[in-house]
C-alpha cells in the first residue's frame, strides 16, 4: 500500500477524481468494474437517471459481494471439514504404518526362528544319517552273525566304536 494518491477515473462517461492509498492500477480496475455494472443496468433500462443507474449498479455489486462472501464462507467450512478428515486419515495411516512395521518385525523374528529350526532339522538329519550309516555296517555285521548271538554282535559293535 502506498500513500494517498489522487487519480482520475472515468465512469459512465464522466471523469471523477479519486484519492486512494491503493495502486492506480487497482483503482482503475475497480472503476472498470463499476462502469461495467452501470453499462449492464443501462442496457436493460436506458431511461434511468445517472443516480438510479448508480444505485442499481451498487445493488448488483452488493448482491455479488454477499453471494461471494457466502460462497467463501461455505468453502472455508468445507476446507475445515477436509482438514479434520485429513488429520483423522493421517492418524489412521500412521497407525497402519506402525502396524506394518510391527508385522515386519514379527516376520523377521519368524524368519530367524525358521532358519534356526531348519538348521536344527538339518543337524538332526545329518546325525541320523551318520547313525544310520553306522547302523547299516552293524546290520551287515549282524547279518553275518548267527541269529542266536544277535545281542552279542551289537555289543561287539559298540566296543569297536569306542576303540575308534
Amino acid at each position: 500500500m502506498e500513500d494517498n494518491t489522487k487519480m482520475e477515473v472515468k465512469i459512465n462517461n464522466m471523469e471523477y477524481t479519486i484519492v486512494s492509498n491503493e495502486s492506480e492500477e487497482y483503482v482503475q480496475r475497480v472503476a472498470l468494474l463499476v462502469n461495467k455494472k452501470i453499462s449492464e443496468v443501462k442496457s436493460q433500462n436506458s431511461h434511468l437517471s445517472t443516480a438510479m443507474l448508480a444505485v442499481m449498479a451498487a445493488m448488483n455489486l452488493a448482491d455479488e459481494l454477499l453471494k461471494s462472501e457466502a460462497s467463501a464462507s461455505k468453502l472455508r467450512t468445507e476446507i475445515g471439514e477436509y482438514m479434520v478428515e485429513s488429520r483423522s486419515e493421517k492418524a489412521e495411516l500412521d497407525e497402519k504404518k506402525l502396524e506394518v512395521e510391527n508385522l515386519k518385525e514379527d516376520m523377521h523374528k519368524l524368519e530367524i526362528e525358521l532358519a534356526k529350526r531348519e538348521t536344527e532339522l538339518e543337524n538332526l538329519r545329518s546325525s541320523h544319517s551318520m547313525t544310520r550309516g553306522a547302523g547299516s555296517v552293524t546290520q551287515s555285521s549282524v547279518s553275518r552273525q548267527p541269529r542266536s548271538s544277535h545281542l552279542f554282535s551289537l555289543e561287539l559293535e559298540a566296543q569297536e566304536r569306542q576303540k575308534t
